[in-house]
């Protein structure tokens, strides 16, 4: 799983740098992984050591970004990793990597906004204000561009999302309430219509604080069930459940756009959750039709044997079993 991430992302899913990957005994690592795509056969290779790094795809070089876009790869952790238990940083982190998918030209609006951002908060924190309107301007410029990729992004996102749910409502009758009643709610990150009209009236704020309060980068979306936020009421179980539908939505925001489906990668999928929900994520997984790689523990692979007898669109694996 880590080998799939890698040559996707060139970073591990996990909170390591890569030269932590490097066996102890090596000083470089090399991944190749074969792969078809609309009918067509590729490889994408990896070779990493502690002083570089390299891309191929079909034996020619290739960036990390648009290696992304070539054999994309999403990861999925439940747990205390879970992106609606963190920070907000982590939500536009997910919605930022399937937006530069999407659409390509919104990672130069995402960079300028961030040069801007970082420029303004630098002279606001040295009281350098003599030079911040020329900041001022370009960064609510620069804020109106990212923000409506960003807004255009969580609407598709939005949409298939909710395109799941009511799959799901028709194929599982007796699904749990507060699974049917999950919603999006997207945060622009700020009060009002106009970021200009807020911009300004924050200033003073701004300058007490020493950094920008408002704007896109303050941009958030919240998961609620029955009307309520999940992250504050929801059981585990529905916090997963929630989780695995907004990944297979940015997997098919994708494919409408591509026509290909990334791979999506879960790492113990038991996580958390009781035995009816299970029954719904591997319907769910099933009719995603995707390209899915997931992890459990062994003490589960009688359940797992159990499930892929009843599913042939499922592949069991035992890795590290003798035999």
């Amino acid at each position: 799983m880590e080998a799939i991430y890698l040559t996707s992302n060139l970073r591990s899913f996990k909170s390591v740098s890569n030269t932590e990957l490097i066996n102890n005994t090596s000083d470089l690592f090399k991944i190749s992984i074969n792969f078809s795509k609309k009918n067509s056969n590729n490889n994408i290779f990896v070779e990493k050591s502690l002083k570089s790094a390299k891309m191929l795809y079909n034996n020619k070089k290739i960036s990390k970004t648009n290696a992304s876009v070539m054999f994309p790869c999403y990861s999925l952790v439940f747990g205390f990793n879970n992106i609606l238990l963190n920070d907000s940083s982590y939500r536009r982190e997910f919605t930022d990597s399937g937006m530069f998918h999407v659409e390509p030209d919104s990672r130069k609006s995402y960079n300028s906004y961030e040069k801007c951002l970082k420029q303004r908060n630098f002279l606001l924190k040295s009281k350098n204000y003599h030079s911040i309107g020329l900041w001022d301007k370009q960064l609510i410029e620069a804020n109106d561009r990212l923000s409506e990729y960003r807004q255009k992004y969580f609407n598709k996102l939005n949409h298939e999302f909710s395109l799941i749910l009511e799959n799901i409502k028709v194929k599982i009758p007796e699904i749990y309430n507060d699974i049917s009643s999950l919603k999006l709610v997207y945060m622009k990150g700020w009060e009002g219509d106009d970021f200009n009209i807020a911009f300004n009236q924050n200033e003073p704020k701004d300058r007490a604080l020493g950094y920008t309060s408002s704007g896109t980068h303050r941009s958030d979306f919240i998961v609620t069930s029955m009307s309520k936020p999940i992250r504050e009421s929801g059981s585990m179980s529905t916090l997963v459940m929630a989780c695995l539908i907004i990944n297979l939505a940015k997997i098919n925001v994708f494919h409408v756009k591509h026509g290909f489906k990334p791979v999506l990668l879960i790492d113990d999928l038991f996580f958390g959750i009781d035995n009816k929900n299970l029954s719904t994520v591997v319907k769910l997984l099933v009719h995603s039709k995707g390209n899915i790689v997931l992890t459990a523990p062994n003490i589960y692979k009688k359940i797992l044997e159990k499930i892929c007898k009843e599913n042939k669109e499922l592949k069991l694996i035992a890795v590290g079993e003798n035999g």
